[in-house]
């Protein structure tokens, strides 16, 4: 149903793609700390991997070389949806109306345009330990216990329930830092960043920050700052109590999105209504085939 006059009162005036756009870039990408962007010019993307070498063997004089061969991991598809909003205004509203109406009304499609795609990344953590939207290459939860290695071991990237404390905070560092890879060989990865909700922030903003342990009356060192500096990452999106951690962000495996068309704002008119249509639209993908770099400590 078109907005109609009897929601507006003065003449629209032009600047309201400027406007939408301006209001667009106005709202961070807070997820882009935990999701790889890249561009796409394709209907679909999709992406593989492939172990590396195991360890090099003695070699005894005389003896022949012993020769090892890659692993082969699944393919995951990135198939670009199409996502779109738009409003309709009849030439008598836009005629009549109030320049701040019609300018709120662009605005609300960039809000909604850079909302739309926050939730759609935070629901990649808020649900990842179910496979309601999203697996890995293999068709487990983003967070599991069970994850496989191509050599047909299994790793896990999902804690115990735990509060967030230094002991908790420190464990689970050290869980995901004993991740391996495909051939049983250390990555050497280290956590980068903490991601939690808003519910969390002061809790964590101690825990990074304090230099002795925080609530406590002795000055026993913080051992997390003391080893390392953490980015807190605070995403409104995660509503619940539960905690991650993230490494150095891979753009060829884990966690990627891809824009095959950014938002954009567009006009139409109706020859036969005067009615002029403002739709906001744009197509991505985002998928994860090794969550290798992204770890999950659920509430209690």
């Amino acid at each position: 149903m078109p907005e109609s006059r009897g929601n507006f009162n003065r003449y629209y005036v032009p600047g309201l793609f400027a406007v939408a756009k301006d209001e667009y870039k106005r709202y961070p990408d807070i997820w882009k700390s935990y999701l790889s962007v890249r561009k796409s010019d394709k209907a679909y993307e999709e992406s593989g991997y492939i172990s590396g070498f195991g360890h090099m063997y003695q070699k005894p004089e005389g003896t022949a070389v012993k020769y090892d061969a890659r692993l082969q991991g699944p393919v995951k598809r990135w198939v670009h949806d199409t996502w779109a909003l738009g409003v309709r205004m009849t030439q008598e509203a836009l005629e009549d109306c109030l320049y701040d109406i019609m300018t709120r009304a662009m605005k609300d499609l960039g809000k909604t345009s850079a909302a739309t795609r926050h939730f759609l990344a935070a629901r990649m953590l808020v649900m990842g330990d179910t496979t309601t939207y999203h697996t890995d290459g293999y068709g487990s939860a983003i967070f599991a216990n069970n994850h496989v290695h191509l050599d047909g071991s299994t790793w896990s990237n999902l804690a115990a329930a735990a509060a967030p404390t230094e002991t908790t905070l420190g464990a689970a560092i050290e869980d995901f830092e004993q991740i391996r890879n495909e051939r049983n060989i250390p990555y050497i990865y280290q956590v980068k960043k903490v991601i939690c909700g808003p519910s969390l922030e002061f809790r964590f903003t101690k825990l990074l920050e304090s230099t002795y342990e925080p609530d406590t009356a002795n000055n026993a060192v913080n051992a997390v700052i003391k080893r390392r500096r953490l980015e807190l990452v605070i995403d409104p999106y995660i509503t619940d109590d539960n905690w991650y951690l993230c490494g150095d962000m891979d753009t060829d495996i884990g966690m990627i999105w891809f824009d095959r068309i950014a938002p954009q704002v567009s006009r139409h008119g109706d020859a036969d209504t005067g009615d002029v249509k403002f739709i906001v639209r744009g197509r991505w993908s985002l998928e994860c085939n090794n969550p290798r770099q992204i770890f999950l400590v659920p509430h209690v």
